[in-house]
């Protein structure tokens, strides 16, 4: 009888890992440095910009696929959002925009939203800069992000009265350690 008992425990074992192999991770094909949704900054009326950098040296494993989609998490609804995907420049600076959508109508509070890209978006092996471009009328907070700490590239910000980009830490003079909810998804 302990032998049956033990010889059945094997078998479901055997077929538990092995039904487990034939699974695919979507994460193969994400580019994201976010944790999940925690909260989301106060940021004042006008246009601001959050974005996640992923340098060429993450870029890399995904070159020649396409940018298929973009998700980011907001928490308040702003009154305009876009989604702006941008090539190198320098490692503080986007380049040139390779695609840029309003996706206000389409948006949803306290969710994560979906974006599917109705261009190519062709990943090099270069920088790529995913951006949520929000327009508040007034103080809230729209664009989630998770509960830190931040990693090397996964907070950029670019402020309405601002020229130049830098991180949420900087920006916030270390006060704030945290990386947006923007992730993008290869094909």
């Amino acid at each position: 009888m302990k032998k049956a008992i033990y010889f059945l425990s094997f078998i479901i074992l055997s077929l538990s890992f092995s039904c487990s192999d034939d699974e695919t991770s979507t994460n193969d094909s994400e580019l994201s440095y976010d944790q999940g949704p925690n909260s989301a900054p106060i940021f004042g009326e006008g246009v601001h910009i959050a974005a996640a950098r992923f340098p060429s040296s993450i870029t890399s494993g995904f070159s020649g696929q396409s940018l298929d989609r973009v998700e980011f998490y907001l928490v308040r609804t702003p009154s305009n959002t876009k989604i702006r995907i941008y090539d190198e420049d320098s490692p503080g600076n986007p380049g040139t925009m390779l695609y840029e959508a309003d996706v206000t109508s389409s948006v949803n509070p306290d969710s994560w939203n979906s974006h599917t890209l109705t261009e190519d978006v062709v990943i090099a092996d270069r920088d790529l800069w995913i951006a949520v471009e929000v327009t508040h009328p007034d103080e809230r907070n729209t664009i989630g992000c998770d509960i830190g700490p931040a990693l090397s590239n996964g907070d950029w910000v670019l402020e309405h009265n601002q020229i130049e980009w830098q991180t949420y830490r900087d920006f916030t003079s270390n006060a704030v350690d945290i990386n947006w909810n923007i992730r993008g998804f290869a094909e």
